[in-house]
């Protein structure tokens, strides 16, 4: 079995950090897969170093200036100078994220935790600047409610744009939603598609909410979970999440799992956990993004587009 992360990473809102007894590790919203992974807490210390190293990480080159107008993949426009960039390496098991874009196409503007920046309904903003909370995920929220952030698992802290993340990310959405949401790694120079699992999405909807769901002041699809409920993948909402989860490989393809041209550990991998690891009907399948990209130390754009158009 597959899992997502080679390195510790904070797993919660709480700051509790895991680490495997083995090199993988998996988490879907902050739940440890006890049963898939034998699990331990890091000391404080090795955290702090940690947090430390990646706070101190050397910025690495932009970009080109421009006007911040975005192509079809949402990368700069090419220039002579941005050609002749040579892009840091990220460092061995990671990926440097160069830019970190948000394209916005709800109908609200949203919040983005850790940031405190808002991004107007039709925007495209580039995240600048280091956070300090929230490093294990990107969450967002819809302005004026409901309240409950959606989220995208990192599983390993990120600072911001210009440092590297050496984790592999993925979905995790058995709390319910608000949004659809895509995220891609995309090359900085050209804004193609920059590995074999480069990016997922979930094209869910408040409309297509199961049956039995529906909004409340967290979600405007609130799955109520317990730790009973997930633990059932053949449950109205897990077989929802896993029909509505699409994984996007190397040449754009989109799939409920990973394949590619280049055979690799990530294929056949999740991009979401519509139920916990531990259910007595999980099917055994490995779950994370950017394994490629890891394995490669690429350096990339993070684009994240939110109720992209399906």
């Amino acid at each position: 079995v597959k899992h997502t992360s080679r390195d510790s990473s904070v797993g919660s809102r709480s700051g509790a950090l895991h680490a495997t007894a083995m090199s993988h590790r998996c988490s879907f919203g902050g739940v440890v897969a006890a049963a898939a992974v034998a699990c331990s807490l890091i000391a404080a210390p090795a955290f702090a170093a940690a947090a430390e190293e990646v706070a101190t990480a050397t910025a690495a080159l932009r970009g080109a200036a421009g006007n911040g107008s975005l192509g079809e993949h949402g990368n700069l426009p090419a220039t002579g100078m941005q050609e002749a960039v040579a892009w840091q390496q990220a460092g061995v098991g990671c990926v440097r994220i160069e830019r970190f874009d948000v394209v916005n196409h709800c109908p609200k503007g949203i919040e983005l935790l850790g940031w405190s920046r808002r991004v107007a309904a039709g925007e495209t903003a580039s995240i600048e600047g280091r956070r300090s909370e929230d490093l294990g995920r990107l969450s967002w929220r819809l302005q004026d409610g409901p309240w409950g952030y959606d989220y995208i698992e990192l599983n390993g802290a990120w600072t911001g744009a210009g440092t590297d993340l050496c984790a592999h990310p993925n979905y995790a959405t058995w709390f319910g939603f608000s949004t659809s949401s895509r995220y891609e790694a995309l090359d900085p120079s050209s804004g193609q598609l920059s590995c074999a699992d480069a990016g997922a999405e979930v094209d869910f909807s408040a409309a297509s909410c199961p049956a039995g769901f529906g909004p409340s002041s967290r979600f405007a699809c609130d799955f109520r979970a317990t730790q009973d409920s997930i633990r059932d993948c053949a449950s109205t909402q897990a077989l929802y999440q896993e029909h509505h989860t699409r994984c996007i490989s190397d040449d754009g393809s989109r799939a409920s799992r990973y394949s590619s041209s280049l055979p690799g550990e990530w294929s056949g991998n999740w991009a979401n956990f519509p139920c916990a690891p531990e259910s007595s009907n999980w099917p055994g399948y490995g779950v994370g993004t950017w394994i490629d990209c890891t394995n490669k130390r690429k350096s990339v754009v993070l684009k994240v587009t939110l109720c992209p158009a399906f």
